[in-house]
């Protein structure tokens, strides 16, 4: 197991281009709208992993197919 560096939601928000006011309340009312963070036990820490950011935003990546071939 590797160790990462962890984000945290100020991180997230410049990542994503988004106010972390705005993911707060994504995390609410739309969580699909956020990635999954991680659930620290004892703690309300807002933390996210690297990789399940980039796990998350794979999701929403469009190829392109263009139809009768190349072009």
């Amino acid at each position: 197991m590797s160790i990462q560096q962890l984000l945290t939601l100020d991180d997230l928000a410049q990542m994503l281009g988004r106010s972390p006011d705005t993911i707060k309340k994504d995390m609410r009312r739309n969580p699909d709208a956020v990635p999954p963070r991680l659930m620290l036990p004892h703690t309300r820490l807002l933390r996210w992993r690297v990789c399940d950011v980039d796990t998350w935003l794979e999701k929403f990546v469009r190829t392109s197919v263009v139809k009768g071939g190349m072009q």
